[in-house]
C-alpha cells in the first residue's frame, strides 16, 4: 500500500526536471497524477513513461497562468477523478538579466509564470479540498527568494512574493484542514543545469559540495503533500545543502 493510494495529485511544470521527479514519486506511491505543462509533447511523454511503469498518470498541455485554462483543467479532474488531494505548484521560469537590462515585459512574464500561476491554480482548486476538509498545496519557491540576485532580479522577487503568498493561503485554508507550504530548493542537478557552467561554480559555495538531485527535493515535497504532514503550515522549507544556513 502506498501512502498516496486513492489520492489525486496535480503537478504543474511536470514535463521535466523537478516537476517530473515529483510527479513520478507521487505516482510510485499510489497517487493518480495529473501532469500539466506548456510543453505538450514533453508532458505527454512524461505521463506515458509513468503509464509504461503501470502507474496512473494523465497529461495536460495547460498554461497555468491563464485562468480559463486552469479552470478547465480543474473541471476535468473533478469529472474524471472526483477529488483533488494535492496540488504542487512547480511551474516557473527565469531569464538572466540585470536590473538595468530587465524589460517591463520580461518582469511581467516572470511574475506571471512564477507567481500568478500558483495563485490561479490554488484559488481554482482550493474549494475542491475545502469541501472534503482535506488537501495539501505545496509551492516551489527558491533560495533566491532570500538573497540578492543581481542576474535574476525579477525571478528572485517573484519567488519572494510566492513565499508571502504561501503564508496567506495557509492562513486562509488551515481551518479547513487544507495545509499550504512551500519548498525553497537551492542548486539542483537537473539535466538542463548539468549542461551549464554555473552549476559547477555554485557547488563550490555549498557546504555539502554538491547539488541536490531532483528526487531528493521530491521527497521533501512528498512529505508536505501527504497525510503524514499534519502540523507544518505556512512554512517555506529551505533545501540548500547548507548554502543558506540561518
Amino acid at each position: 500500500m502506498g501512502e498516496f493510494d486513492g489520492q489525486v495529485a496535480l503537478v504543474t511544470g511536470a514535463a521535466q526536471g523537478l516537476g517530473r521527479a515529483i510527479a513520478t514519486l507521487l505516482a510510485q506511491r499510489g497517487a493518480t497524477v495529473y501532469l500539466a505543462d506548456l510543453n505538450g509533447p514533453g508532458v505527454e511523454a512524461a505521463a506515458a513513461a509513468l503509464r509504461a511503469q503501470g502507474l496512473t498518470a494523465q497529461a495536460s498541455c495547460t498554461d497555468m497562468a491563464e485562468e480559463p485554462a486552469v479552470l478547465a483543467l480543474r473541471d476535468r479532474i473533478a469529472a474524471e477523478a472526483g477529488r483533488l488531494d494535492a496540488l504542487i505548484n512547480n511551474a516557473g521560469g527565469w531569464r538572466y538579466e540585470t536590473i538595468r537590462e530587465v524589460t517591463a515585459a520580461n518582469w511581467d512574464w516572470t511574475f506571471r509564470v512564477n507567481l500568478s500561476s500558483a495563485f490561479i491554480a490554488s484559488r481554482a482548486c482550493m474549494d475542491m479540498m475545502i469541501a472534503r476538509r482535506y488537501g495539501r498545496i505545496v509551492n516551489i519557491a527558491s533560495v533566491d527568494a532570500y538573497q540578492p540576485k543581481t542576474t535574476l532580479p525579477a525571478y528572485a522577487a517573484a519567488k519572494a512574493a510566492l513565499v508571502s503568498l504561501t503564508r496567506t493561503f495557509a492562513e486562509e485554508l488551515a481551518p479547513h484542514e487544507v495545509l499550504v507550504n512551500a519548498v525553497s530548493p537551492g542548486a539542483m542537478a537537473t539535466e538542463t543545469a548539468k549542461s551549464q557552467a554555473w552549476l559547477a561554480q555554485r557547488i563550490l559555495t555549498i557546504p555539502v559540495r554538491r547539488a541536490a538531485e531532483p528526487e531528493e527535493i521530491a521527497e521533501l515535497v512528498a512529505f508536505l503533500a501527504s497525510s503524514r504532514n499534519r502540523y507544518v503550515v505556512g512554512e517555506s522549507v529551505l533545501a540548500s545543502g547548507g548554502a543558506l544556513m540561518a
